[in-house]
C-alpha cells in the first residue's frame, strides 16, 4: 500500500488501484466472489448515468406538455423513457448488492438542455443519447468479460443491451418518419401533431 496525496491506495495483483479508503476496505462484503473492484467501479458508474438519462427524460416529457407545445404522446413517450432508465438504475443497485459490492451513489447532474425545437429535434437528440448510452454499457460488458465475470455479461445482456438496441431502432424509425413529414408539402406545419396523434 502506498500514499498519494494523503490517501492509502491498495493496489491489486494485476496493477489496478483500489481507491476506496482502509476503513471501506476492512467492510467486505462475505458473498463477495470473483467480483473485480473495476467492475464494482463500473456499475456505480452506470448507475449515474441511468439516473441521469431518467432525469433527462422527464425534463424532455416536461417540455411536451407545456401549453405552448402540447403535445402529449410525445410526453407520454419520453416519460415512460424516464420511468425506464430509472427502473435500470434500480437494477444495477439491487445488483451491486447481491454480488457484495458497495454502492456509492454521486450527484446527478443537470439535463445538457433545456428547451428544443420541436419533436424532430428531440427525437434526434434522444437517439444519440440512448446511443452514447449503449456505448457505456457495451464498455463495461466488455471489461467483464476481461476480467472473467460471466454473470455480468449475461445480466447486461439480458437486462440492458436487448432493450437499448430496440430503443435505439424505435428512436430511429421515429426520426426518419419526422424527417419526412417536415419535408412534406402536405402537411407541413401539422406534422408533428399528425405524428404525435397516429405514431406515438
Amino acid at each position: 500500500m502506498r500514499e498519494i496525496r494523503g490517501r492509502n491506495y491498495r493496489h491489486n495483483t494485476n496493477g489496478h488501484v483500489d481507491k476506496r479508503l482502509p476503513h471501506e476496505l476492512e467492510m467486505q462484503s462475505a458473498v463477495k466472489q470473483n467480483y473485480h473492484v473495476e467492475t464494482e467501479e463500473d456499475i456505480n458508474k452506470l448507475v449515474n448515468l441511468k439516473l441521469t438519462a431518467s432525469y433527462t427524460y422527464l425534463a424532455l416529457g416536461m417540455y411536451f406538455d407545456r401549453d405552448d407545445i402540447a403535445l402529449p404522446n410525445f410526453s407520454s413517450f419520453f416519460l415512460e423513457q424516464s420511468i425506464k432508465e430509472r427502473d435500470q438504475a434500480e437494477k444495477l443497485l439491487e445488483y451491486q448488492n447481491m454480488r457484495g459490492g458497495r454502492i456509492l451513489l454521486k450527484t446527478i447532474a443537470k439535463p445538457t438542455r433545456e428547451d428544443w425545437r420541436g419533436g424532430l429535434d428531440a427525437v434526434s437528440f434522444s437517439l444519440e443519447y440512448q446511443k452514447s448510452l449503449n456505448t457505456c454499457i457495451l464498455d463495461v460488458h466488455r471489461r467483464a468479460g476481461t476480467n472473467g465475470d460471466p454473470h455480468l455479461c449475461d445480466f447486461l445482456e439480458e437486462n440492458f443491451l436487448k432493450d437499448s438496441h430496440e430503443t435505439i431502432k424505435k428512436l430511429g424509425d421515429y426520426m426518419g418518419s419526422l424527417g419526412r413529414i417536415a419535408t412534406n408539402e402536405t402537411s407541413g406545419a401539422m406534422g408533428e401533431y399528425l405524428f404525435d396523434k397516429h405514431t406515438l
